[in-house]
């Protein structure tokens, strides 16, 4: 096998080993514009191997229209400190798709100490993006689904317990009993409220917490 074949037998199997990890790596001729994508590249960005050249211009034309500010100041601050960049950007395919990719880079300086070529890979993330944002919004229901729960018991043992004994001292017509029952209710009303603002700022609750320590304590002497 001469060298040329072996090169080749290389290249093959950095592309199908590429294919397996959904991963491509660009190089990039920063003073002549020119790009060389791997074959997968080309196929994460939704386009047959070396169907074109990745110029900077066309790179940013797939980059999704919110990204492109972030993305060109990264690359920008890349380009003045010479320090590598990571970030998470997404493009948008021919289709109309939007990709999720983990793309890294460095700029490499030339003898003048201006920007020379930027060299790094990018892996498609979409799955584990999607994947992560499901279990979030998973959990975020959960959490809500816990804060009406316990909301329901609050209103139940606070509220409804503390004017269902104001309704029966009017009944008896101990004024100054109702007075107090009401103005408890008020005031364990306000702390649930409280409470539950808390909890929306970022608290969250476990298996239990929808358990009260005590029974509510009707007792005017005690409040409610």
């Amino acid at each position: 096998m001469d060298a040329e074949d072996e090169l080749a037998q290389l290249r093959q199997r950095m592309d199908n080993a590429q294919q397996l990890a959904n991963m491509g790596d660009y190089d990039w001729h920063i003073p002549t514009d020119t790009n060389r994508w791997s074959d997968q590249l080309y196929r994460i960005y939704g386009y047959e191997p070396q169907s074109f050249n990745a110029s900077y211009e066309r790179f940013l034309s797939m980059i999704h229209p919110d990204d492109r500010e972030r993305i060109q100041a990264l690359h920008q601050h890349s380009y003045a400190t010479g320090e590598p960049y990571e970030m998470i950007e997404r493009i948008v395919r021919p289709d109309g798709e939007t990709r999720y990719l983990h793309s890294n880079g460095q700029v490499v300086m030339g003898a003048d100490g201006t920007p020379e070529r930027m060299r790094g890979t990018c892996i498609d993330v979409t799955e584990q993006v999607l994947a992560e944002r499901e279990r979030e919004a998973a959990a975020l229901h959960l959490n809500e689904v816990r804060l009406r729960r316990r909301q329901a018991v609050e209103i139940n043992d606070n509220i409804v317990q503390g004017l269902t004994a104001a309704v029966y001292a009017l009944e008896l017509g101990e004024a100054e009993s109702c007075r107090t029952y009401i103005e408890a209710t008020l005031a364990a009303a306000r702390a649930m409220m409280g409470d539950t603002l808390e909890e929306i700022a970022g608290g969250e609750l476990a298996d239990g917490d929808l358990v009260r320590a005590e029974a509510a304590n009707l007792d005017p002497a005690g409040g409610v």
